[in-house]
């Protein structure tokens, strides 16, 4: 174990605020990993981190299962694949929240993905899952606040540098699968079920409606189950819809691919995938809005 406390002590390790160093070693050096090329532990790694100062034998069990799915995913490879001209790339930014996912506060996560895209191109540009600072009433709510994060912290930036990258300032495609918070963004206003949200979200709200406006981004209604960011923001009980959800962001378990890409790598004189080999492995459709 990591040196966990009893539940009963919880309430008391919380007031000392004592970090674990010992747990807080392995989640780091799991973050890295996560940030740099295992995307879907990136929830997992951050709501175990929350927890450094409080950690319970609970924390303890969370911890093993997590390194246990890291052992059992060693041959999983994170692709990338570009094969159009640059004037036909374009940004896509998947963002997506939970509602109310921390039962310890009620608190949402945000998820976000970004990937430069194209007609035979996807390459993953960045990821993150961040909870969010405040409490919402509604999964509309929490999306915004997931919406503002992706495009303040992650689509704005970018067009900086893909723009002297390209040549030219790369079109952003926000895709959305909740539509009255798509709604809300393109018109800036929202129903009046919801007018406590300008008091809440409003700063959020008149900064999304103002570049969509400039025409800094557009929005797509996009399916749930195309949603890049769903894997950012809430666990899964199903193993095919995990498994798909790893698709959706490049990242598949391919022994043979995974073999290939580590000798390539390692030994800089061994020929190149097979591009049949590298089309049939790195497969992927680009999420489409709803009919």
């Amino acid at each position: 174990t990591c040196g966990q406390t009893d539940n009963a002590d919880r309430q008391t390790a919380a007031d000392d605020k004592q970090l674990n160093v010992t747990a807080a070693s392995i989640i780091m050096t799991t973050m890295y990993a996560a940030r740099m090329a295992k995307p879907e532990l990136q929830r997992c790694a951050g709501a175990l981190a929350t927890q450094l100062t409080r950690w319970t034998e609970q924390e303890d069990q969370r911890l093993h299962r997590m390194m246990s799915y890291l052992h059992t995913r060693l041959d999983d490879v994170l692709v990338g694949f570009i094969a159009d001209p640059p004037d036909l790339l374009r940004i896509a930014l998947f963002a997506d929240a939970d509602f109310a996912g921390d039962k310890r506060d009620f608190k949402s996560t945000s998820g976000v993905f970004m990937a430069l895209v194209g007609p035979q191109s996807f390459f993953p540009l960045g990821w993150g899952s961040r909870k969010q600072t405040c409490a919402s009433h509604s999964s509309v709510e929490a999306e915004i606040v997931a919406a503002d994060e992706a495009l303040r912290l992650e689509g704005i930036p970018a067009l900086d540098v893909w723009g002297k990258i390209l040549g030219r300032i790369p079109k952003v495609t926000l895709y959305e699968d909740n539509q009255a918070t798509a709604r809300i963004i393109q018109t800036g206003k929202y129903y009046p079920k919801l007018r406590h949200v300008q008091r809440l979200h409003g700063v959020n709200i008149s900064w999304l409606h103002d570049l969509f406006r400039k025409g800094l981004y557009d929005i797509h209604d996009t399916h749930t189950k195309c949603q890049a960011g769903d894997i950012f923001t809430k666990h899964f009980t199903s193993v095919l819809g995990w498994q798909h959800a790893m698709k959706l962001i490049g990242v598949l378990c391919d022994d043979k691919l995974a073999k290939s890409l580590r000798a390539h790598v390692i030994h800089p004189t061994v020929q190149p995938l097979h591009a049949d080999r590298a089309s049939a492995c790195l497969l992927y459709t680009s999420p489409s809005p709803r009919d």
